[in-house]
């Protein structure tokens, strides 16, 4: 009778955890961040399925871009950052370059609803360590610190903003150079499912000036389980012309 009473009271407790569990709020596929984290104890890993983007001179191909996000406490977040592996292409001389991409270590704070409902916003701030190499690596130490910001304007609708300042290496000198990017972006919810995604990026630093327009469409397969695809086009002539992605998010 007592082992049954207490089987009980185990199941019953481990059923409110669940029900008090927040909902799975997945980075991908957007540009922009999310100010929503993690419960505490729990662990999500988001990779890249396919990565493909082109430029006036070259194609780039990630594989395995992946983040990884470990909640710490009821507010707080890690994440780590990584591209294991990536091939650029010179399309004029025909040379492809292979290497891996730096680390990117940081976490995210939630300032206001970490599950990310109503207004939400919170600071996350990173550094990255140059372990990758040039074209897929920066080939220094940088630092950033985004603060993401989202509103639901109705049960369907939900705008978010990210901007970003950034301490990042240059490409063409060296030394490092702050870089400012602002990410507007607009989620759709087409069914309990399925969310589309539009976003307007900008972004500059002493190098460039750089606009670009999203769209990406993510499926929850399952409470823990999230696919997603999108592509990026570039508005101007320094950037990147096309993007295209897919990629699965699971939280554990």
């Amino acid at each position: 009778m007592i082992t049954r009473l207490a089987a009980l009271g185990a199941a019953a407790a481990l059923s409110t955890t669940a029900a008090a569990a927040r909902d799975y709020c997945p980075t991908r596929p957007s540009l922009g961040q999310s100010a929503c984290v993690l419960d505490p104890g729990r662990a999500a890993v988001e990779t890249a399925l396919s990565d493909w983007e082109r430029d006036d001179d070259s194609n780039t191909v990630l594989f395995g871009d992946s983040l990884f996000r470990l909640g710490l406490t009821d507010r707080i977040e890690a994440q780590v950052n990584w591209t294991p592996l990536g091939i650029e292409r010179d399309r004029l001389e025909g040379r492809r370059t292979a290497r891996t991409g730096d680390i990117e270590i940081g976490g995210r704070i939630a300032l206001r609803n970490p599950d990310g409902k109503g207004l939400s916003y919170g600071v996350q701030p990173s550094v990255t360590v140059p372990v990758g190499r040039s074209p897929i690596g920066d080939g220094g130490w940088g630092a950033a610190v985004v603060a993401p910001i989202s509103y639901d304007l109705s049960k369907a609708l939900n705008l978010q903003f990210s901007p970003e300042l950034a301490w990042t290496p240059r490409e063409e000198a060296a030394g490092n150079m702050v870089a400012t990017t602002a990410t507007v972006g607009l989620g759709v919810t087409l069914s309990d499912r399925c969310q589309l995604t539009a976003e307007g990026q900008w972004s500059h630093d002493d190098e460039a000036t750089q606009h670009r327009v999203a769209l990406a469409l993510a499926w929850q397969v399952s409470p823990d389980l999230q696919i997603d695809a999108g592509g990026v086009a570039g508005l101007d002539a320094d950037t990147p012309k096309l993007r295209v992605y897919s990629g699965i998010s699971h939280r554990f």
